[in-house]
């Protein structure tokens, strides 16, 4: 599934990541004061190739479906904590 990095960088913005940019973008999700997972995608030009969105969606923890719901606003971050804990992540 190919993404432009502005819907990604709107997920990061949503899930609250803590965010640091170098050669690449990184993100990391924190719960409770603990660091969960690390996201990250290179700034470069265009948008994210399908390979590259599927890293991410792995590094999320998330399905291929409740990746696109988080691209396309019905998941909300309390509901990426639900689906965290269900997975014992948290």
């Amino acid at each position: 599934m190919q993404i432009k990095k502005s819907e990604i960088g709107k997920v990061f913005e949503k899930l609250k990541l803590d965010v640091r940019s170098t050669k690449h973008r990184y993100g990391w999700f924190i719960f409770e004061g603990r660091k969960i997972l690390r996201v990250h995608y290179s700034h470069g030009r265009g948008s994210i190739p399908g390979r590259v969105s599927d890293k991410i969606r792995s590094q999320l923890k998330l399905t291929q479906k409740d990746f696109k719901n988080l691209i396309d606003c019905p998941l909300s971050l309390k509901d990426y904590e639900t689906i965290l804990k269900e997975k014992s992540l948290i």
